[in-house]
């Protein structure tokens, strides 16, 4: 039944984009202020409908592939990659609410993944609560389907970050102007943060992503969780970030059974461009204090990283088509999900050719081969490819 809905909604997405519209843009006066990059950063323009105080918008992703794990096909040929909607209304020019909820392949359920109140307490300084996107990267802090080079995410991002990932809480956002003529901005959040089902429901070993707590905090106290960016000039970034908290229960039914064990994860990505060529990278670091009755079994150090390559093509792709752009992309990734033994790992060599109609979708064509590693260091091969529709609604 869920799939079937799914289904519904993402081709009743696709007939309507052509309807979908981009939000008005200021007229050109010259480079945009503190107070409009901080809000551009806040409240992404993205195509959407409504205008003024309501705005509402969504996207869709559906993919087509053929997947092969150790020589064995996949029958799930086709799938809803991801469908998500959101709103956000303005009663007031420094306030903003918005709401976005979303189905994505990763978490296989519906999600919300943002439910905030922000306040412009000032021009560049922004405060927020209720439903957070954790400001892990920018693979979290962007969950767009139209959006980057890959139908897919990196590993790094679902497979230790565990994008898509938002969390309860309440924070500040700040941005600054240095003399160098770069932008600062940094983001602070108390959060509810990560739960034991990165252990206890991970029968493979030790996995964050199992973790991730949305609308709860089963132990009671708050995880930190913050992000600092840099950003030199207009499409060149470099951010680092990190999330650090308990994430067990001590106590059941009054009766205290562990001591509380924290987990922290860092990570650094960034973007830039060189001789027309676009590039990025992202990498984790995760500590895991597990039980020493666990010890050998999950794992307490994990890490992986993440770079890519694109080039755009041709723009445009046609001179009777000149909202149409070619790009082509290639992107290496691993993780190590236990730094202790040889096995328990992936690496992944993906390749993508897009064709963009700006700006409301893209047509996607992906190719990638994995190795997968156990426990005990055996390798299996998996490859595949797909074809991805994704479109703004």
């Amino acid at each position: 039944m869920k799939t079937a809905v799914g289904w519904a909604f993402v081709a009743a997405a696709m007939l309507d984009a052509p309807v979908a519209r981009a939000a008005a843009a200021p007229a050109p006066h010259g480079p945009p202020t503190l107070a409009e990059q901080a809000t551009a950063d806040v409240v992404p323009d993205v195509p959407r409908h409504g205008s003024g105080a309501i705005a509402f918008g969504g996207h869709a992703a559906l993919r087509f592939a053929e997947d092969r794990i150790a020589g064995i096909s996949n029958p799930d040929w086709a799938s809803v990659l991801r469908v998500a909607g959101f709103a956000a209304a303005r009663p007031h020019p420094r306030l903003l609410l918005d709401a976005a909820v979303a189905h994505d392949r990763p978490t296989d359920d519906l999600t919300v993944e943002s439910a905030r109140v922000l306040f412009r307490a000032r021009p560049a300084l922004w405060a927020h609560a209720g439903v957070l996107p954790l400001p892990l990267g920018r693979a979290n802090l962007e969950r767009d389907a139209p959006r980057g080079e890959f139908a897919e995410r990196s590993l790094v991002a679902t497979e230790m970050i565990g994008v898509p990932s938002s969390q309860l809480g309440a924070g500040v956002r700040g941005f600054s102007n240095l003399r160098t003529g770069s932008v600062l901005s940094w983001e602070l959040d108390l959060v509810t943060g990560y739960d034991d089902g990165l252990v206890d429901d991970s029968p493979d070993g030790t996995r964050i992503p199992r973790g991730r707590s949305g609308g709860g905090d089963n132990n009671g106290l708050p995880a930190l969780a913050g992000r600092v960016a840099l950003a030199p000039r207009h499409n060149t970034e470099l951010g680092l970030a990190a999330i650090a908290g308990p994430y067990n229960r001590t106590t059941v039914d009054g009766v205290r059974v562990d001591r509380s064990r924290g987990m922290s994860l860092v990570v650094a990505d960034g973007r830039s461009s060189f001789a027309g060529f676009g590039l990025a990278g992202e990498a984790a670091i995760a500590w895991v204090d597990v039980a020493e009755t666990l010890d050998g079994v999950f794992a307490e150090r994990q890490w992986g990283g993440s770079a890519e390559v694109w080039r755009v093509l041709l723009d445009p792709a046609w001179r009777s088509w000149p909202r149409a752009a070619v790009s082509a992309a290639i992107r290496a990734d691993a993780v190590d999900f236990d730094r202790a033994i040889p096995g328990d790992s992936r690496s992944r060599l993906a390749a993508s050719l897009n064709l963009r109609v700006r700006p409301l979708g893209v047509i996607r064509g992906g190719w990638h081969y994995e190795i997968r590693r156990d426990r005990f260091d055996n390798p299996q091969p998996a490859a595949g490819a797909s074809l991805v529709l994704a479109s703004y609604f």
